[in-house]
């Protein structure tokens, strides 16, 4: 046997080896399910969000036979692309599933994050507004058109209606309120109060939800269809993203890492407030992403009270299925 026979015959070995691993490879893509999810928002640190990001960065969707695609609604669209069935999961508020049945559209929350909702009201240090009964003549404001149900609530905790302020409508640009156009200004709980206070502004921050207020936050949605006949699927892709968002409450920076390959130029700092504010609200001793078909009722009990869109009540056992989350965890509350 030559050198020469020798070596080439090494040569060819080592690139056989290795288009038999590029096969195998190829094959273990293949084999696995193509799944699609859109974040209802664009890429930021909502743990839902990033509870995804981390699932697929770190193989835990691939340990579950999916291979999943990542997407960002623009404009508001994830939930008509998941009721035509092109998108497999998405992200609302536990609010809109509600509102959503009660039009009777097929939508189904299968775990839920926000323990609380997102939605609350800022006005500023030296305002003199102590609570929400000293709203009481000031200017309050609301988007999009909408009396939200939330502040109606929360005005009814101190014996205040809709007539006791001055409703104003306001966009999304928080500096109608630090120029002091609006005494009390709407915002996302994990959101604006620190870009307010970023801007050198002495807030003070008022959850409903503090004042006893039944309000929920962001769930995991998918069509009714495929909680029904691909409960599966829909068991494999929470397994994977709650293992992540326990991995990602144990790492912060190496999520907020990730967070910023999906959001370009977003600020660290201000990704790591809203993911260390969800965190905090998704908190739960008998795990992440569980709820109870009376935290449901409570909410709805709010809707049918205060927002005059809701066409409810429903059946919340047809807008959040609590058994997918509840078949992952153990009496004690961990993962199994």
């Amino acid at each position: 046997m030559t050198r020469a026979w020798m070596g080439g015959f090494l040569v060819a070995l080592a690139a056989a080896l290795a288009l038999a691993i590029a096969c195998d490879d190829e094959a273990d893509e293949d084999s696995l399910e193509h799944v699609v999810f859109m974040a209802g928002y664009r890429a930021q640190a909502n743990l839902p969000f990033v509870a995804v990001y981390v699932a697929d960065a770190r193989g835990f969707f691939a340990d579950e036979g999916l291979d999943v695609e990542i997407r960002h609604a623009t404009q508001g669209e994830h939930g008509q692309l998941l009721l035509a069935g092109e998108v497999d999961f998405t992200t609302e508020t536990a609010a809109q599933t509600l509102r959503q049945r009660a039009n009777d559209l097929p939508v189904r929350a299968i775990a839920l994050f926000g323990q609380r909702g997102d939605q609350g009201f800022v006005v500023h240090a030296d305002s003199g507004i102590e609570g929400p009964r000293d709203f009481e003549g000031h200017s309050v404001g609301f988007k999009l058109g909408v009396v939200p149900a939330e502040l109606l609530a929360l005005l009814a905790t101190v014996g205040l209606g809709r007539d006791d302020v001055q409703l104003q409508a306001v966009g999304f640009d928080e500096r109608v309120f630090i120029e002091r156009q609006v005494d009390v200004y709407p915002v996302f709980l994990n959101n604006e109060p620190n870009r307010i206070r970023n801007a050198g502004v002495d807030i003070r921050v008022f959850d409903p939800h503090d004042y006893g207020v039944a309000t929920l936050g962001v769930a995991y949605v998918a069509h009714e269809e495929t909680t029904v006949e691909r409960r599966d699927l829909v068991e494999r892709f929470l397994r994977a993203t709650l293992r992540a968002a326990e991995y990602a409450a144990s790492r912060p920076h190496e999520a907020i890492d990730l967070v910023l390959t999906y959001a370009e130029g977003a600020d660290r700092a201000h990704q790591r407030f809203l993911f260390d504010t969800d965190l905090r609200n998704a908190a739960r001793a008998d795990g992440m992403g569980r709820s109870t078909l009376d935290q449901w009722e409570a909410l709805q009990g709010i809707l049918v009270r205060y927002d005059e869109q809701f066409n409810g009540p429903v059946d919340v056992s047809a807008a959040f299925d609590p058994s997918f989350a509840d078949a992952l965890y153990d009496e004690s509350g961990k993962l199994r």
